[in-house]
């Protein structure tokens, strides 16, 4: 069974995250950095898993940063990944770089720095859900 919200609820929760008639709300093609399409299709994917990306656009996972894990990234690309969301949902353009995220991927994994490597989407998965 699925709850439907009135009119006035969504327009209230729209208005806390920050999103305007104008967001993409996740409607936004992701630029090819070479070799990043798998990455970007693993993206979009997770962008559109609506409690995870709510997870991340309302900040909640901020209480859940784990900062003295020293095998952990100390929530750098959990905080990265939260960006990249809110560019995607309320940003207003139609293409967008994932090169910040990228980046933050590459400071912990250094072989995603290399432009021949593919990154595959379990891998990015793993990597960010282990962030």
């Amino acid at each position: 069974m699925k709850c439907e919200r009135s009119g006035e609820e969504e327009e209230e929760q729209n208005k806390k995250l920050g999103l305007t008639p104008n967001s993409k709300r996740g409607l936004c093609g992701l630029q090819n950095l070479g070799n990043t399409c798998f990455m970007n299709s693993g993206l979009q994917c997770l962008s559109n898993i609506q409690g995870l990306t709510n997870y991340f656009i309302s900040d909640k996972y901020e209480k859940e940063i784990n900062e003295i894990n020293p095998l952990g990234t100390k929530g750098k690309l959990a905080k990265r990944y939260a960006s990249f969301l809110k560019s995607l949902w309320f940003g207003t353009e139609s293409v967008h770089s994932p090169w910040t995220l990228k980046h933050a991927i590459s400071e912990f994994q250094p072989m995603v720095s290399d432009p021949f490597f593919s990154l595959d989407l379990l891998l990015l998965v793993y990597w960010i859900s282990t962030a």
